[in-house]
């Protein structure tokens, strides 16, 4: 098949363009032809040039919604835009088109262009949460906007797991015409990752006996790094062999500082910015400690347990993915019972063993791509 994949232009770090460049690799070395239609905005040119690897880049005059002072208001309103995205998807003359949005309220008039190209589309939505839930301004008419734009679109809407897919249904008022498919990432090669660990352990300073413990992701409000900070330094304090580095970048990295310099912490707790490759630092960590605050499925929890890392997450986030119990992950909430597992070493290993499992059944690029497939041979039949 011939396959137009599109981002809604919301940045190239986040979990949502990961999602899009994992899946069209997966299509691409399945056989189809991937285009990919990305924003000409700046801050997208790092997954454009990222995807050029497998797929034709098609780099458009687009607007996201992320830069409309109105926000969805501004999208409802764009018909002119719609017509004109349409025209260009047409022309390119794609067997399925098949949409990426971050939220709820992205990338409406991307929806609409769909639509009016009578071609076979679907769309995938991450975050599901409501603007009144996401704490937004103007929450009611921005939801309400939202609501109508999704109920009126023809396609096929994926969520990334089934909780995201009921909360969606029950969002649009039960309308049926919705999958959940869960993300897939890469399932890495373990043969040399002792070699691998042990030099990225060097390159962070790391020593043998310490417990590296590792967070993942924008170094933002929504990911909780202030959470992160807390939980570290209450850890540190019952093991004080243990080391902690944040992988990412973000609008917090003052504070961070801030936070780490005033608690005179600055030989424990580190970051190291935005990384293109994390599984080194994966095989390098002894648990992935992630405190987001919401997410739809994420992938940093799914890569570190594809590379056989034990996982602490929230039970909220639990709640969120079923599939996630006490036999693959740890639990934050409970904080004592926490400290006691990680003086344990045979345990961690049974967790992470058992992560790694859960990864390759369930959470592999392969599954992932093998449901989009089934997916598209769907929408092309309506």
């Amino acid at each position: 098949m011939k396959i137009l994949l599109v981002s809604s232009g919301s940045g190239s770090r986040g979990g949502g363009e990961i999602f899009l460049d994992y899946l069209g690799e997966g299509l691409a070395e399945r056989g189809h032809e991937v285009l990919m239609w990305i924003p000409a905005h700046q801050r997208m040119d790092e997954l454009a040039q990222r995807v050029s690897r497998f797929a034709r880049v098609i780099r458009a005059d687009y607007c996201s919604v992320y830069d409309y002072r109105t926000r969805t208001i501004a999208t409802a309103l764009n018909w002119r835009t719609s017509h004109r995205i349409a025209e260009q998807w047409r022309e390119l003359r794609p067997d399925v088109i098949h949409l990426n949005k971050q939220n709820l309220e992205d990338g409406l008039d991307l929806l609409r262009a769909a639509d009016q190209c009578t071609i076979p589309n679907v769309c995938t939505i991450h975050l599901t949460q409501t603007a009144r839930y996401l704490g937004a301004r103007i929450a009611s008419l921005r939801d309400w906007i939202a609501r109508n734009a999704l109920k009126s679109y023809s396609g096929i809407l994926v969520a990334v797991q089934e909780t995201r897919g009921a909360a969606l249904r029950k969002f649009l008022d039960g309308k049926t015409n919705t999958r959940a498919i869960l993300n897939g990432v890469p399932i890495p090669d373990l043969n040399d990752v002792n070699v691998v660990r042990m030099a990225k352990r060097r390159e962070l300073n790391i020593g043998d006996a310490d417990m590296l413990v590792l967070g993942v992701g924008r170094l933002v409000e929504q990911k909780r790094p202030d959470l992160f900070l807390k939980i570290a330094s209450e850890i540190y304090q019952h093991l004080p062999a243990s080391k902690f580095v944040w992988i990412g970048d973000g609008n917090f990295a003052s504070r961070w500082d801030e936070w780490v310099k005033r608690e005179g912490l600055a030989a424990v707790i580190s970051r190291v910015g935005w990384q293109s490759e994390v599984n080194s630092f994966l095989f390098a960590g002894d648990l992935l400690l992630h405190v987001a605050r919401y997410e739809g499925l994420p992938l940093a929890v799914a890569e570190a347990m594809a590379a056989k890392l034990a996982c602490a997450v929230t039970r909220d986030l639990a709640q969120e993915l079923p599939l996630l119990d006490e036999n693959n992950v740890l639990f934050v909430d409970d904080l004592p019972r926490l400290l006691k597992k990680l003086e344990d070493p045979t345990t961690l290993k049974a967790i992470a063993a058992q992560a790694r499992a859960l990864a390759e059944k369930e959470l592999s690029i392969g599954k992932m791509v093998k449901s989009y497939e089934r997916v598209y041979t769907d929408a092309s039949k309506t």
